[in-house]
């Protein structure tokens, strides 16, 4: 501190919160005895008032204190000392809470939700959420309470800083309780601690080394071929293409395992066909239950033997049950896949079956989601189409998958529609957040689809503009900050599959751009909907024509 005019001033927040009345009023008269006393002897102007605290939160304290004599640095210091001390007594030091909406006890405001559209709307409901309240707020809906967050710098912060070594994602309750009355070991999505880690240590030499995709690509190559075979009959046709969510789920569960057992897929594809075919139907339908089940408890769905709860969960044990059935086919197949070289790392037995299970169940939607989205997009682009089948036609699929503006494409589709709108974390630790004191176990939801549409970072925001992913110099060419759009998450429990479904998409992309001209009859109908995952409200009716 510098001249004996120096002005040091502090404000301390007891928070009230759990305090009694009658404790808030005793607290108040000790306080202010010590504002008189500390006046009295000439060290600090002290002042004491009350005021409700910003987003309705309870009464607080508040203690200003103004050092007007530098005489004694030494008396004033214990002075100081001796008051913040207490302050802590009786609360936390200058903790500011985020703004919080008013809601209603044990339901929070599931009803406000409700008349904004329901929980298909929930992506859109957080975004004005935070358009009124800030980057970063509090609010319970149902029986979910979380801090939203939509800042790109508080994003890498939470990912790289905050989540600790061993971070912890939120799963849906109705997931969780199904693991629990079916004594289920889950895979990787579902580990935690020492296992997850253990587990994920392996995977990562296996699926995110930069050679990692050699692995994947003549598997992904081959799916996507077959996907365009099948969609030349309907070009033929003149048709739409029917049950084009549930033909893309079959090419991405067909990637997914010819991915796992390598060149020895041919062997066993019409083998293995009706089930994956099965799965592909089923697999929409879990992201729909849950969808349901998250604005309920699912214990009380449970015991009142709620239809959506005993649809949700005859359709996970058949399609457990149906997975698991197939893993033991494709480890007798010896092949030269994925599964072969987890085994090598040493994933084995009971292990290996959860992970993969999991691997085939997740892989269905990223994929298969955000080629819908991609098709449609790329539907209202037909010069972009034109540009890209140039661009494309004469490469091989290794060249394929470093072009950028393919990769703008996909990254373009997750921007403006990611599979998960919503990236969840549980922070290990008292931390801040921006300029909010949030506790150790909150639950932090990252709205990436309210980040991802922020005029701040991406000029004409709603705009489909692959264009903008094209790097220069200077940076991309329409992007602030890319770490706005994390669709994959970052940092030691970002997405496991990242490279897989890139290779997929890019591939799969690529091939139906060589071979068809794209179109949709009902483009400006469709909006984004969401069921656990972001999903067309309703069948995109998607028309091709076949290039000379």
């Amino acid at each position: 501190m510098k001249g004996t005019a120096d002005w040091c001033e502090a404000a301390i927040v007891l928070s009230s919160t759990r305090i009694l009345t009658g404790k808030m009023h005793a607290a108040r008269r000790t306080l202010q005895r010590i504002s008189r006393s500390a006046n009295l002897r000439g060290d600090f102007d002290v002042s004491f008032s009350k005021r409700r605290a910003a987003g309705h939160r309870p009464q607080s304290f508040i203690l200003n204190i103004k050092n007007v004599i530098s005489r004694n640095i030494v008396d004033r210091s214990a002075a100081r000392s001796s008051v913040l001390s207490l302050a802590r007594d009786f609360g936390t030091l200058a903790r500011k809470e985020p703004p919080e909406s008013r809601g209603i006890p044990v339901f929070g405001t599931i009803l406000s939700l409700a008349m904004a559209g329901g929980a298909q709307k929930l992506h859109e409901y957080v975004d004005k959420r935070h358009q009124e309240l800030g980057p970063i707020y509090r609010e319970q809906i149902g029986p979910v309470r979380a801090v939203f967050v939509n800042s790109p710098e508080e994003f890498r912060r939470i990912f790289l800083r905050l989540e600790g070594p061993m971070p912890q994602h939120f799963l849906p309750e109705s997931w969780k309780l199904y693991n629990e009355i079916r004594a289920q070991r889950r895979g990787l999505l579902f580990m935690d601690g020492d296992e997850w880690l253990h587990f994920r240590r392996i995977l990562n030499k296996t699926m995110l080394l930069p050679d990692s995709a050699k692995l994947m690509c003549a598997p992904c190559q081959e799916a996507a071929e077959s996907l365009t075979r099948k969609w030349k009959q309907y070009s033929r046709d003149g048709s739409t293409i029917p049950n084009l969510e549930r033909q893309l789920y079959m090419w991405s569960i067909e990637a997914m395992l010819a991915t796992l057992i390598g060149s020895r897929w041919r062997d066993c594809e019409r083998q293995m066909r009706p089930e994956a075919e099965d799965l592909a139907l089923m697999l929409h339908r879990i992201f729909e239950y849950s969808a349901t089940l998250s604005m309920i408890p699912a214990k009380l769905a449970k015991r009142l033997k709620l239809p959506v709860w005993t649809k949700f969960v005859w359709t996970v044990d058949t399609i457990l049950e149906k997975v698991c059935n197939l893993i033991p086919e494709m480890t007798r197949l010896d092949g030269d896949g994925l599964l072969r070289t987890m085994m090598k790392e040493g994933i084995h037995g009971d292990d290996a079956v959860r992970i993969v299970a999991d691997f085939i169940i997740a892989a269905g939607d990223t994929t298969a989601i955000t080629m819908q989205w991609a098709l449609l997009l790329l539907s209202s682009r037909f010069q972009l189409q034109e540009q890209l089948f140039h661009d494309l036609r004469d490469l091989s699929p290794e060249e394929v998958l470093r072009h950028r503006l393919l990769r703008g494409v996909w990254r373009e589709a997750l921007r403006l529609h990611p599979v998960a709108p919503f990236l969840t974390r549980y922070l290990p630790t008292d931390a801040t957040i921006g300029d909010y004191s949030v506790s150790k176990g909150d639950l932090i939801l990252l709205s990436i689809y309210s980040s991802g549409r922020d005029e701040t970072d991406f000029p004409e925001p709603n705009e489909f503009r692959p264009e903008r992913w094209i790097r220069t110099k200077e940076g991309y060419q329409g992007v602030k900050n890319p770490y706005a759009t994390l669709p994959f998450a970052m940092g030691v429990r970002s997405c496991i599959g990242r490279k897989l479904a890139e290779t997929q998409m890019s591939l799969a992309l690529a091939q139906v751009i060589k071979n068809f001209r794209i179109e949709c009859t009902n483009r400006d109908s469709i909006k984004m909907i969401l069921h656990l995952i972001s999903v067309p409200s309703r069948p995109i009716q998607l028309k091709l024509t076949e290039r000379e």
